[in-house]
């Protein structure tokens, strides 16, 4: 097929009803071919009495009401909503609300993953890892179209909803991007407290699968609200709650302002339970690619899914039309005043 033919063919209509402008514009065309126009007389500019006589002009006269119609048929089609590429799928997709929670405690700066053999700290891989989830998730698979809802929470002493449950994922990825350390003031793991603002963001949600994404590197020590009963009441409300500690297993000391700090180790046994009461599953992460591991397989595991009947896609071919229907009408215009002048 050359390329012409590509431009201006088309599988379907989204507004065929649109069509229906083409009759009274072939009616008009046709009358205008089989007769002069009443009370006026067509001059050429060229040779006035010599047009006037010679039939071999007649094509002339006739052009601009030809081209008018053309275009004006052309437009009707833009309006009508040329599709290409045309199909229906069907089947099912996976319909679930994600609450991804990432710690942006001081600790989170710890440099002990690497990249591609370069240190990175523990919230930049974090980051990375969070992304390539999004990602996962936006990506067609078999049987699902990825129309899951993912929010974002970040925490340290405190929690705030970052980014609320949303199918926006180049504003979800901008804002995982955007996560940095919290300044010294909040500073702590308030993990109970991030977890029960999760709960709050997804208790009203419909979708049929509710999943909470927690990570950390640290303990609770922030807080009203203990881990533990934070996760029964995730489980009150069916949310499964996957837990990701990412670090080390013991204290470490971190540089944090003028003065070495000493850190806590992940509390894996808390991290686990949390897991364990609402069904989901506790992950230790101690390098890059058991973290992204983690987010894989979590990924893998959530793929519920529902009948949601036919599923259109097709990609818009009406801006061809428009704009050879618009020149078509523009030449119209011209070509009337190039060659006739038209006198009452």
């Amino acid at each position: 097929m050359n390329k012409l033919g590509h431009i201006f063919l088309f599988d379907d209509l989204a507004h065929p009803y649109f069509l229906a402008l083409s009759l009274p514009i072939l009616l008009v065309l046709l009358l205008e071919l089989l007769g002069r126009p009443p009370g006026a007389v067509t001059l050429s500019t060229e040779n006035v009495l010599a047009g006037l006589r010679d039939r071999r002009i007649d094509w002339k006269r006739r052009l601009p009401a030809v081209l008018r119609a053309l275009g004006l048929l052309l437009l009707c089609v833009a309006l009508a909503g040329p599709l290409r590429g045309f199909h229906v799928r069907k089947d099912r997709a996976g319909v679930i609300d994600i609450m991804l929670c990432l710690d942006v405690s001081g600790s989170m700066q710890q440099p002990d993953f690497t990249i591609n053999g370069h240190p990175h700290d523990r919230l930049y891989v974090a980051r990375e890892a969070a992304r390539n989830f999004v990602n996962s998730r936006r990506e067609t698979r078999e049987g699902r179209y990825g129309l899951d809802r993912i929010g974002l929470i970040l925490f340290s002493g405190l929690a705030w909803t970052q980014c609320p449950l949303t199918l926006d994922y180049d504003i979800l990825e901008r804002e995982i991007d955007g996560a940095s350390i919290a300044p010294e003031r909040k500073q702590g793991t308030a993990i109970g407290s991030t977890l029960g603002l999760a709960v709050r963001r997804l208790k009203t949600s419909e979708a049929k699968s509710k999943v909470v994404i927690l990570l950390t590197d640290g303990v609770n020590n922030r807080g009203e609200l203990d881990p533990v009963t934070a996760a029964r009441l995730a489980k009150e409300y069916g949310i499964r709650v996957y837990t990701i500690g990412a670090g080390s297993t013991e204290e470490v000391v971190i540089q944090q302002g003028l003065f070495p700090v000493r850190t806590e180790a992940i509390d894996e046994k808390v991290l686990r339970q949390m897991a364990d009461t609402t069904g989901g599953r506790y992950y230790l992460a101690t390098d890059t690619e058991s973290l992204m591991k983690a987010y894989d397989e979590i990924s893998a595991l959530e793929t519920t899914e529902i009948d949601i009947g036919d599923y259109y896609e097709a990609n818009e071919a009406f801006m061809s039309y428009l704009v050879l229907g618009a020149l078509l009408v523009l030449a119209s215009v011209f070509s009337r005043r190039l060659w006739f002048e038209v006198l009452p």
